[in-house]
């Protein structure tokens, strides 16, 4: 395992460009929300972004509330998909590119430049067992980060 999960540092890089962050310590969640996590950690050179209005959490609930939440990310297909007969690599492969949308992303999330969600990756094993391969499948890679996914 690359990063274990206790030794975790967030790191507002990670953060994706669309994120929005909140400043709002009255909140009675804030301290459980990813949003107000980021906000409270953003680097002293970002001067500008996304923001959630403090009255947004009128009546004690916040509809931008995001529970903290570390995952098991994980990357890589080649040694999966490498299993398969030529014919089924490309049609599993094919399916896996237009789930995670397209080829940049796939080769994003192949390499490690992103991280599958663990829901992404029970979809990506649900279609090797769909189609037939048994047995435990392990993407190349794995990673424990901070979830942003909305």
């Amino acid at each position: 395992m690359e990063d274990k999960k206790e030794n975790m540092v967030f790191n507002y890089a990670d953060a994706p460009k669309s994120w929005y962050n909140c400043f709002n310590s009255e909140c009675t969640k804030a301290n459980e929300c990813m949003h107000f996590m980021t906000g409270k950690n953003i680097p002293e050179d970002v001067t500008l972004g996304n923001a959630i209005y403090p009255n947004a959490g009128k009546n004690r609930e916040c509809r931008f509330f995001k529970q903290i939440r570390v995952i098991k990310g994980a990357y890589g297909f080649n040694t999966m998909l490498g299993e398969l007969k030529r014919k089924e690599e490309v049609l599993l492969r094919g399916m896996i590119t237009d789930y995670l949308g397209c080829n940049t992303t796939y080769y994003k999330y192949n390499k490690g430049e992103k991280l599958l969600t663990p829901e992404q990756q029970e979809w990506i094993l649900n279609l090797f067992r769909e189609h037939g391969y048994k047995g435990e499948k392990e993407f190349e890679g794995y990673r424990y980060i901070y979830d942003f996914s909305e």
